[in-house]
């Protein structure tokens, strides 16, 4: 039996070393070639640099305005939270506690949802983002965020309200508060970590989305990081030392939230774990 488990234990660590080798070989690929002039990628792509140089970063810097990219990319990423956490939250508490067959059907009919894909609604909805004047402008893409996400944030949101014992919320009430106080105030803290899991989940989508971004904001002032990804591949195919350095830029600000923040992204799928 023992030597039965030590082979399935050198298997299973084997696989998932593999496994690992294969996901970070193209991150290595490309952090080691951003320091690389254009003829040592050519000559050998996965050779480390003979000199380590950050010329390539400071082209790439200057060449898609990263300064103005990262702000436009930040401003968005910030404006599209907001609205899940404020209406996502409240929406599937109130799912939850007050099911009836006028709620039931709309939160069901608002999870499944979540199961058309964006390009399915495409045309219609760029014609409502027209007629409604929200292209060009921060707000109006974050507004659309808001529609498409706003599922997911009500499903794990409701989730965790399961956890929390309802005598909590009677006791608040007795004591004066109002619906809107007690659910800020004694329901929220309860189930922030799913809040915590959807906001960071929603944050790596709005950060590295291209079609719906690209459909919204058309001038150049307003290009996000991917935008501006796009329009140096577009101008410079053939210019990968400058392109692998810009990659390694936009991949930097996502890496340091996912390490800081990847121990709520577990507590908030424990928290929306429970049974129905």
């Amino acid at each position: 039996m023992y030597t039965r488990n030590k082979v399935n234990l050198t298997i299973t660590t084997i696989l998932l070393v593999s496994a690992l080798i294969i996901m970070l070989a193209p991150f290595y690929f490309i952090v080691v070639n951003s320091f690389k002039p254009l003829s040592e990628i050519a000559a050998n792509g996965f050779a480390l640099p003979k000199h380590f140089s950050l010329e390539n970063y400071f082209v790439a810097w200057n060449r898609i305005d990263f300064g103005n990219a990262l702000k436009n990319t930040t401003i968005i990423t910030l404006l599209a939270n907001v609205g899940p956490i404020l209406f996502g939250s409240m929406a599937g508490y109130w799912f939850t506690r007050h099911p009836n067959k006028i709620t039931q059907p709309i939160y069901m009919f608002m999870i499944g949802s979540m199961a058309i894909p964006f390009q399915a609604v495409m045309i219609p909805f760029a014609k409502v983002t027209k007629t409604l004047h929200l292209v060009n402008s921060h707000l109006g893409l974050a507004v659309c965020f808001w529609a498409f996400s706003l599922p997911i944030s009500m499903f794990l949101v409701a989730g965790a309200t399961k956890n929390v014992p309802f005598e909590i919320e009677e006791a608040a009430i007795i004591d004066g508060c109002s619906y809107f106080h007690m659910f800020w105030r004694v329901v929220f803290p309860l189930v922030k970590p799913a809040v915590m899991t959807f906001s960071i989940i929603n944050t790596f989508w709005y950060w590295n989305d291209y079609l719906m971004t690209q459909m919204l904001l058309t001038r150049k002032a307003l290009r996000t990081i991917q935008l501006s990804m796009q329009a140096l591949f577009n101008e410079a195919f053939y210019a990968w030392d400058t392109a692998l350095s810009a990659l390694t830029l936009s991949l930097i600000p996502m890496l340091i939230v996912f390490t800081l923040l990847q121990k709520n992204v577990l507590e908030g799928v424990a928290a929306g774990a429970v049974k129905g």
